[in-house]
């Protein structure tokens, strides 16, 4: 960062903590980095300002109180910022402008997580690696990979979240690992399950996760074959083919970015979608990330009525 200048310790009994703003990877990596040195990192709900100078929700905030017990907070918070080419904003005072504090409830304690990640039989490879990748050598954040054929609760009672890559786990997650599953959740674990492995959890107690049917379905889910389908000539079929396929198109949602997960973007995002799968909006949770109405393609190959099963879903 070529506008990065190096920061300095300030005099250790002047100030409340820093600020640093959440807009890139660059301050997730600071982030990771406090963390595993025990740092302790707050984030803001509600935009802040001081003196006058704005931060938006989701900027970071290190309070000298919060880290009271370490001797070498200032030095280590600095350090790090140097190291990662971050800039600290200093803060005398812990009263935001316009009327939060660092004690507010809007101002909450980032976790310093232990993530489990599955691997193995029913995981796709490329989606186990492509995590990896992402939390070991660009995050540098360590994680832990359990194999699906060890899998069971007892095998999460050390972790907070359990990321499930895409791939096909019907033989792994049984209506009594999703037991098991539900209630290390209500004991406070997260899942984040990607791709396919949604399909896991449709339909299932406790999990508000449906799809969005086609119209063009039977209710057994087989597609209509009408006699016109039947019919239609040889140099038409391979684009009748493709009418229920998307491999690879970027469309545009909606973000609700007053959500954490959306801090740091706007109110529109751009995903890369792999596939025609499409999830009703969550009655019990938090659509971030939605196509309202219709489905806008901005790049790449849908076909027409993949694209029109789209709309009006969560992402």
């Amino acid at each position: 960062n070529p506008a990065f200048k190096q920061v300095n310790q300030v005099a250790p009994g002047s100030i409340a903590g820093y600020i640093v703003p959440w807009n890139s990877m660059n301050d997730a990596v600071f982030l990771a980095e406090l963390l595993q040195n025990d740092i302790r990192v707050r984030f803001s709900e509600k935009d802040l300002s001081f003196n006058g100078k704005k931060f938006n929700k989701g900027s970071l905030v290190i309070t000298k109180s919060d880290n009271r017990t370490n001797n070498e907070f200032m030095a280590t918070v600095t350090k790090i910022a140097n190291k990662n080419s971050r800039d600290l904003y200093t803060t005398m005072t812990s009263f935001s402008d316009n009327g939060f504090d660092f004690g507010s409830s809007n101002i909450k304690m980032v976790p310093k997580n232990r993530i489990a990640v599955l691997k193995g039989s029913g995981t796709s490879s490329l989606s186990y690696g492509a995590i990896w990748h992402f939390f070991e050598t660009q995050l540098k954040y360590p994680v832990t990979s359990i194999d699906t054929d060890d899998f069971n609760a007892s095998s999460l009672k050390n972790f907070q979240v359990l990321i499930i890559p895409n791939g096909y786990y019907g033989r792994m997650l049984t209506e009594d690992t999703l037991g098991e599953l539900r209630k290390w959740i209500r004991s406070g674990g997260k899942v984040i399950a990607i791709g396919r492995a949604l399909s896991s959890f449709v339909g299932k107690v406790g999990f508000s996760i449906a799809r969005n049917e086609d119209p063009s379905d039977d209710a057994d889910g087989a597609d209509d074959v009408t006699d016109e389908d039947k019919l239609i000539p040889y140099d038409q079929r391979e684009r009748a083919r493709v009418k229920d396929l998307i491999t690879g198109s970027i469309y545009k949602l909606k973000l609700d970015a007053s959500h954490p997960m959306a801090f740091g973007y706007d109110d529109s995002y751009y995903s890369l979608k792999l596939g025609g799968s499409s999830y009703q909006f969550l009655e019990n949770g938090y659509n971030v990330g939605y196509i309202k109405g219709d489905a806008v393609s901005v790049s790449g190959f849908s076909g027409d009525e993949a694209k029109a099963g789209l709309s009006n879903s969560m992402i």
